[in-house]
């Protein structure tokens, strides 16, 4: 079972610690994580995520007005804090007029977005969209596990195909002769 006082803690801290930094900079900081932008590309990046969790919120109609107000971020609010992050050293310049991530700006970046960030930077796209996925569902199996089973009895014939699926996966990489997945 999950202590959810603790994580309930956590996320708070988590949320006193973005507070503190502000929202530009959070933003900055995670779309930088993905790899070296320009000014522009930070910005795309910034509305590009935006877009990503509006669609996923689409029910949630205070999240919904929440983020429209939030779309892209204009040059006046970007260009200032890259310079005021580079001065914190956070970010750097490079030669090439792109902005990346310091030694200090990828420890914040690690301390709240590490669960999604591949365990090494050399790994492919697939590699990273795999450990998001594993990660996610990590999270919802231990939320699952804190529910009582007779909340989950209804949900048998789900979870059970869910595991169904599982095994078939496991049961492919047991034996990767017997399926040809290219």
């Amino acid at each position: 079972m999950w202590d959810f006082s603790k994580l309930h803690e956590k996320f708070h801290e988590k949320i006193g610690e973005m507070q503190r930094l502000g929202g530009m900079r959070i933003w900055i900081i995670h779309v930088l994580d993905e790899g070296p932008k320009n000014g522009v590309e930070i910005m795309d990046a910034i509305e590009e995520h935006h877009k990503m969790m509006e669609q996923r919120h689409m029910t949630d109609e205070r999240f919904r007005r929440h983020m429209a107000k939030m779309k892209r971020p204009s040059p006046g609010s970007v260009y200032p804090m890259l310079k005021k992050m580079v001065e914190e050293d956070l970010i750097i310049k490079l030669e090439d007029g792109k902005y990346k991530l310091t030694e200090k700006g990828q420890k914040i970046a690690s301390s709240f977005f590490g669960r999604f960030r591949p365990k090494e930077a050399n790994m492919d796209k697939c590699e990273m969209v795999v450990e998001n996925v594993l990660a996610e569902i990590e999270g919802h199996v231990a939320f699952l596990e804190s529910i009582k089973p007779e909340k989950l009895e209804e949900y048998c014939p789900r979870i059970n195909a869910l595991n169904k699926k599982f095994e078939g996966i496991m049961n492919s990489l047991n034996n990767p002769e017997e399926e040809d997945h290219d």
